[in-house]
């Protein structure tokens, strides 16, 4: 819903908000009292080593997983171009493939790589490859139409509809989601404990550093938002797809 600058400003403030919170909490302990420094550091040193570790395992995950499914989208394409060429082959004056495919495709760039912010599979789409698979084995077992010609278009129709079952597949891939729940609870807790340590006697001090973890905790949250968010995955999604409609239209 957001352009990632304004999301990183709003968990920049979340983060402020709950470190200084907690900060106040310490206001009124006696700064010359430091009898827990080894408990706190050793709590935050794990705490921070655990939001680190589960930080860098989203953020790579979610990479791994937006990969996966750019990476099938891309075969989807390449297996419909293969197929528009051997329906050209087989009848070159056939254009019912060929408006299937296109029809085919606004319905995925619709309904399915999140222009219209959601990402899951659609009705739709289903419907309008059914009539893809439906025109190419028309023309394929048309009388006269050479036989391995006829298989080879059929081994496309194929490939093309396991590379859709392998997009559609990633698109309910919600591997991510209980590590972001999870990365958010560590962030929440490394900024209360931060929060919490003892000042000493510099509060200002303790203010800047606050400032900059926050700054930090909100770089890594936003950089995980802006992975698994809709807009971006749809951008990678939508532009091979854009690109086969481009040659649809120029055929």
């Amino acid at each position: 819903m957001f352009a990632w600058p304004i999301v990183f400003l709003m968990i920049c403030a979340a983060a402020l908000i709950t470190v200084q919170g907690f900060s106040l909490v310490t206001k009124g302990f006696d700064p010359k009292d430091r009898t827990n420094d080894n408990v706190g550091r050793a709590a935050l040193a794990f705490l921070s080593s655990a939001f680190i570790f589960i930080g860098a395992f989203t953020i790579i995950t979610s990479w791994t997983e937006d990969s996966k499914l750019h990476a099938a989208a891309e075969r989807e394409v390449v297996a419909a171009e293969t197929l528009v060429r051997e329906v050209k082959a087989i009848a070159p004056t056939d254009s019912t493939v060929r408006l299937a495919l296109m029809d085919y495709t606004n319905a995925v760039l619709r309904y399915e790589t999140g222009e219209q912010g959601e990402l899951a599979a659609s009705v739709q789409a289903e419907d309008a490859f059914v009539k893809v698979e439906e025109v190419t084995v028309d023309v394929a077992e048309h009388p006269g139409v050479d036989s391995y010609r006829a298989g080879e278009a059929f081994d496309t129709l194929n490939d093309i509809k396991l590379a859709r079952q392998d997009r559609v597949g990633e698109l309910t891939n919600t591997v991510a989601l209980p590590l972001i729940l999870l990365l958010i609870v560590m962030a929440v807790l490394n900024l209360a404990g931060i929060g919490i340590f003892p000042s000493g006697t510099s509060r200002k001090l303790k203010r800047t550093f606050g400032v900059i973890v926050a700054v930090a905790v909100a770089a890594m949250l936003t950089s995980v938002v802006v992975l698994e968010s809709a807009p971006f995955i749809h951008q990678g999604l939508a532009a091979p797809l854009e690109s086969f409609i481009s040659e649809l239209d120029a055929g």
